[in-house]
Order: C-alpha cells, then structure tokens, then sequence
C-alpha cells in the first residue's frame, strides 16, 4: 500500500481519515489500517501552555507538511494576528428565509421585539429611550391579538408568523373596529402592530407580506376647545371648599380613593399659568426661575419634554427649554411658593416634599382634576391638557407671538391643535375689528 512519507518530526504525525487512526510508518500495518493514501493526512499536534492544538495539514509531500507545521505553530505563538475578514452576507431569498424561519413561533417574534424595545442587542445608534409603561403597553396589544388567535383555534404558542395572513388580521380589526368605543384605543393597536411588522421586516429581514400596510387610523376629531374663566374659577374654589373628609370617590368596581392632596390647588394652577403639559409642569424647579439684576423675574424655563423623548432621545442636541412668559396670576402663585427663600435651589416647585414620582403625582392630579370639576357643577368636559390650550389661545390673541416662544416645534402644529378659533372670533369681534370703512361716520 502506497503512504505519506514520514520522519520523526516533533509535533508531525499522519492519520487516517477513514478510521481515525495515527498510523506513523515505525507502527505495525498501520495499526491496521488499510484505506487509500487518498484518506491519510499529515496532521500537526503542538502543546502550548498545557494545551493541546491541532491541525489537518493540506500538503501531500513531506517538506511542504514541515513548513506548514512550522507556520502553524508561528500562528499559536503570535495572538495578535488578525483574522481575515469575513464574507458579507448574501442576502437571503424568500425560499431561503421561509426555510429558516418556517417554524418561528409568533409569540418568539413577539419576545424579539420586546428585545428590541428594551435595546437588548441593538446596535448603539438605533437605540431608544422607551419608558416601562411604554413596552408594557406595546406588547399588551400584540398579546391581544395573540389571544384573539387563541379564541379562533390557533395554538398561540405554535402557530408561526407565516400562518398569519392578512385576512385573519384583517377579521381582527374589523371586529376590534367595530367593538371599541375610544378612537385612540383602536388607533394604538393599528399602530403597534404596524410597527411590529415593520420591525420583522426592516429589522429582521422577514420577507413577510405585510399584512397591515392598507390598515388606516380611524378620523380624530381634534378638541380645540379651552376652559372658561368662570369654570376654571368653579373648580379651584371647590377645592378650597370641599373639606378633606369630603373628598372619597368611589369607583365603578367599588374601589374607594380619596381625591384631596395638599398639592392639587398649586398643580392645577401651575398648569394654567405656565402652558406646560402635565409633567413638564410638575417637573419645574425653583432653579428654573430666571431673574433679572434687580431680583426680579424675568421669566420661568421649562422643558419640553416631548420634544425630547421623541427628538432627542441621545441627548445629541442641546435640551429644548421653553421660556414661560411671567404674567400677574403666575407671579403670585410663585409668590406664595415662597420662591424667594428656595430660588435657585433644585427643588420642585409642586411637592417637592412628597414620596412619589412625578409620574404617579401627574396621575393623581389628572384624577382629582376630574373629581373636581364635576363636584363643582362643571358640565364641560375638560381635562388638564385643555388649559394648555386656554394658555395658547389667549397668548395668541393677546399677543399673537405664541408661535415664538417655542411651546411646539411648529406654527401649524399650534394652529391645527391648540387654538380655540371660537374665542379668537370672539376676541375679533370684541376688538370692533371691521373689513371696510364705515361710511356713515362724518368726518370731522
């Protein structure tokens, strides 16, 4: 039988391939061994500190298998070498992607995009800042649908993304059209799945047919109205009226809570004097109160947080703060903050003492806002975004200059939103604004 030609070389032995075998020539037949030469490689077996490394040589002829034995062990001893760079990736066909991923459970493409949410193993430049209450109100909608599937037959922990066609979403929200009562509740749903499909597709590389790219938001009607002077008066004196004990509101499913905390009056004040949203305005701190030379207030910053969540989110960009025009009603109310004792410190304007975050503070304001109003005889149904509005608007037709001061990225964002055009016609009217001259005054 024809062999590799062997010497006694420290590290070089020959194998078999075809039995595993070492089969140096100074052993018996081969240890056995009667495969063709075609099966016999020279292998090289190195010990570097205590460990044993191997490798099948490609040479056929003695020389060639030292000097490859040789490159090898320079490759052990030299850490620092630099791999080659890999291949990119071809792109993968549709067969290809259905054979690798025929058997991708949806409730797995689910827990994917909870990952991604979470920026678990997303690339540093496509992360996102997303609150807990964010995610967990995302997936809650998928796992809706999930259910859905469950309710029609579908094993929701087998059935794979591909089984899931753009009829059986479409049944879904036709029956989910039908049967939610809040627009927001149905758009937030058409919108999660959109961006989880899109999430597979864009993210992933699924080359799914998107089943939700004809699915359309149901029409907003935007509420543009503002608070009146005398029902924003009905509430602030109720609360001022109402004793604590008088204050327990009991809900639908029979839970009571009591509605009075000693920063409800200065919350809701702060929110009508300044403009902010909810949180931006229980975020204000005294240090944000800008003074000029002689102490007195120039002007109040705030911050649009908004704009920062979904703007700057990396923090790139300088923070946008809104600068809060001092009017009589909101210089008195710092007044009575004591903000001249506590000015420049980093403390909260609205209980700053309380034990709560500033999320759970804006929760029990918007609630106890609610119970208020209707303790008061208020039949308008206003909320706390609704004195934003009333702040804008009367900005707008006492100064038209609402657009400068920076409380929304653009003028038509305002105009589309915000203003209440009933009390700009009104103000119109009251300023004895007239298209032509009139003709029948004499001139004097």
């Amino acid at each position: 039988m024809k062999k590799l030609e062997y010497k006694k070389f420290k590290g070089l032995h020959i194998v078999c391939k075809g039995c595993g075998k070492t089969i140096e020539i100074n052993q018996s037949e081969y240890k056995g061994c009667k495969h063709p030469i075609e099966k016999q490689k020279y292998k090289a077996v190195i010990r570097q500190n205590g460990v044993r490394k191997t490798k099948d040589l490609k040479a056929l002829e003695y020389d060639d298998a030292i000097k490859e034995l040789l490159e090898f062990k320079h490759e052990l001893s030299n850490p620092l070498k630099i791999s080659s760079p890999k291949k990119m990736k071809e792109k993968k066909t549709l067969s290809k992607i259905i054979d690798e991923v025929k058997h991708e459970k949806f409730i797995d493409c689910v827990r994917m995009y909870c990952d991604y949410l979470e920026n678990i193993d997303v690339p540093f430049f496509e992360q996102r800042t997303r609150s807990r209450a964010y995610i967990r109100d995302t997936i809650g909608y998928i796992l809706k649908f999930r259910d859905y599937l469950a309710s029609n037959g579908y094993n929701s922990d087998k059935v794979t993304i591909y089984q899931i066609d753009k009829h059986l979403v479409g049944t879904y929200f036709e029956k989910l059209f039908k049967i939610t009562k809040s627009i927001a509740t149905y758009n937030h749903h058409v919108g999660t799945m959109k961006s989880f499909y899109k999430f597979l597709i864009e993210k992933k590389g699924y080359e799914l047919l998107n089943p939700m790219c004809f699915a359309k938001l149901k029409n907003v009607s935007i509420n543009t109205i503002s608070v009146d002077d005398s029902d924003f008066d009905k509430i602030l004196n109720c609360i001022d009226e109402t004793i604590e004990s008088d204050t327990i509101h009991t809900y639908k499913n029979g839970v009571t809570k009591k509605m009075y905390r000693p920063y409800i009056k200065n919350g809701i004040e702060l929110i009508a004097y300044t403009g902010m949203r909810l949180t931006e305005s229980l975020s204000i701190k005294y240090c944000d109160i800008v003074t000029d030379k002689k102490g007195e207030i120039d002007y109040v910053k705030g911050i649009d947080i908004k704009y920062e969540k979904a703007h700057n989110y990396d923090q790139s960009k300088p923070v946008k703060y809104v600068p809060i025009p001092i009017t009589p009603e909101l210089e008195d109310l710092l007044n009575r903050l004591n903000y001249k004792q506590y000015i420049g410190e980093d403390r909260y304007l609205i209980g700053p003492d309380e034990l709560i975050s500033r999320e759970s503070m804006a929760k029990q304001l918007s609630h106890s806002f609610g119970f208020y109003r209707d303790k008061s005889g208020v039949n308008a149904k206003i909320g706390l975004k609704h004195l934003r509005k009333t702040f804008l608007t009367k900005i707008q037709i006492s100064t038209g200059m609402v657009t400068s001061l920076g409380y929304q990225k653009t003028a038509s964002v305002i105009e589309k939103n915000y203003l209440d055009k009933s009390k700009i016609a009104k103000s119109v009217k009251e300023k004895g604004f007239r298209l032509f001259e009139d003709k029948t005054k004499k001139i004097g």
